[in-house]
């Protein structure tokens, strides 16, 4: 598991500042289709994965947004190298970077480009596709925004405010009614992230934990709903271990509070047990068990399969587009 969450971090080093494919091989199999329809483009932007289920997550959500825009051309960039480049050499299936694909839909000519984060936090996924590609894409094209030929906007991350938060929460605790009802309890494994400067991004897992312990109380009489991450400091294993047993809880459903159910979900919280591992190394799923609570199930589901939550994304691009028609 340390070894996969290192890998991640080096690719989003790797691609932080620079094309994701930035040498001579890579630049000549960059077979960015565009198919100029109509004026506004829509670029998701996500981190990426090399698990399948997940590529049908995408399509989904790409479902999502032409439903509610119907008017635009709809995109769909991964910011992790290692991501593109593993399931390129897997499934011959190309994804390219926000930078390349941004440069490419400049010189389409379409008038509106919006960029949709879909990151679960504004964390430093979020960070790195606002500073460096969208930014610094404006920067390159400031004299056509400034003579209004070209419009360029970046929707939020999910949970970023009160309202995301609540309509997200729901939607988790409706999914556990039954185990809820039964008095059972539930986990979810966000992400995080560990440098301190990200500390609001982390607080977004404090505030949905809060909400869908409300939403649970009021809706099911029962609030025992938990939130841990794999890379945030205050909120590990241990944290929802501690909770748990300071709760009385017998029995617990895990489920992710990540985009997509990737590696994360299948390997670090749903795995089976590693023969020679010592326990911190082990899942969710084995560490739980250990401490005496049984897993009831593990839903390996990315919140992007949810159609309703899909909904708040696209309603924070709708307010990203809203507030360049205010300006």
């Amino acid at each position: 598991m340390k070894k996969f969450l290192l890998c991640c971090l080096c690719a989003v080093a790797a691609t932080a500042f620079m094309p994701a494919c930035s040498n001579d091989d890579d630049t000549e199999r960059v077979p960015v289709q565009i198919d100029k329809q109509n004026d506004t483009a829509i670029l998701l932007v996500t981190f990426g994965s090399t698990w399948p289920e997940p590529h049908k997550t995408y399509k989904a959500q790409m479902a999502d947004f032409r439903k509610a825009f119907p008017d635009a051309d709809i995109y769909l960039s991964f910011t992790s190298e290692l991501c593109m480049n593993r399931w390129y050499a897997e499934t011959g299936e190309e994804y390219v970077a926000p930078d390349i694909w941004l440069m490419e839909l400049g010189k389409a000519g379409y008038k509106n480009i919006y960029v949709q984060s879909l990151h679960v936090i504004p964390g430093q996924e979020y960070t790195i596709l606002s500073e460096s590609y969208v930014n610094g894409f404006r920067f390159r094209n400031d004299e056509r925004i400034e003579r209004g030929e070209l419009t360029v906007k970046l929707g939020e991350a999910l949970l970023t405010d009160a309202q995301s938060i609540e309509a997200v929460a729901r939607v988790l605790v409706d999914n556990f009614r039954e185990q809820l009802t039964r008095g059972e309890a539930v986990a979810f494994m966000g992400h995080g992230n560990p440098a301190s400067k990200y500390y609001y991004a982390n607080k977004s897992y404090e505030d949905i934990e809060v909400a869908m312990q409300a939403y649970g109380k009021e809706a099911y009489d029962n609030d025992k709903i938990f939130v841990g991450t794999v890379d945030y400091d205050d909120m590990l294993i241990d944290s929802v271990i501690e909770k748990l047993q300071a709760n009385g809880c017998t029995k617990v459903s895990l489920h992710p509070l990540m985009s997509i159910a990737g590696d994360h979900a299948n390997n670090d919280m749903a795995g089976d047990k590693e023969e020679g591992a010592p326990m911190e190394e082990q899942s969710w799923k084995i560490q739980i068990a250990d401490a005496g609570i049984e897993v009831v199930e593990t839903q390996c589901k990315g919140l992007g399969d949810y159609s309703a939550i899909n909904t708040v994304w696209i309603n924070h691009l709708k307010e990203a587009i809203l507030s360049v028609e205010e300006e």
